[in-house]
């Protein structure tokens, strides 16, 4: 995964009002809040695609429906296909929906839900 990849997650994540960090949460922690990190795939091929598991785990203080809430936004924005786009470099990007699934949480009263989403980028 590329850095303009993960500035792209970022910004798609920012523009849908959705509390997002990178690896660990940093700030104050909301009551709703969402960590990223990825698992990259080894390439079959040689044609430049690079490809990778995102996963989102979001927690939660209140109800689980906030974590229910935000799959939802993802699906609706992402569509039944991904969306695509091409980054300021002019490489392009595919993000897709993959599953969701409830993580047990250690801490009483913590709601957790993992998010994996595929992200194929293609260096120009």
């Amino acid at each position: 995964m590329t850095t303009e990849g993960l500035n792209y997650i970022n910004n798609l994540l920012e523009s849908l009002n959705i509390p997002y960090e990178f690896m660990e949460w940093t700030s104050d922690i909301p009551e709703t809040y969402w960590v990223g990190e990825y698992q990259e795939i080894e390439p079959l091929n040689e044609d430049g695609m690079e490809e990778c598991n995102f996963i989102l785990t979001g927690n939660t203080k209140g109800s689980f429906l906030n974590l229910e809430t935000v799959k939802e936004l993802l699906k609706d924005t992402l569509g039944c296909d991904g969306m695509t786009d091409i980054m300021k470099s002019g490489s392009g990007i595919a993000i897709m929906y993959v599953t969701a699934y409830p993580v047990p949480s250690v801490e009483f009263g913590i709601h957790r839900l993992e998010i994996t989403l595929r992200i194929k980028e293609w260096k120009v």
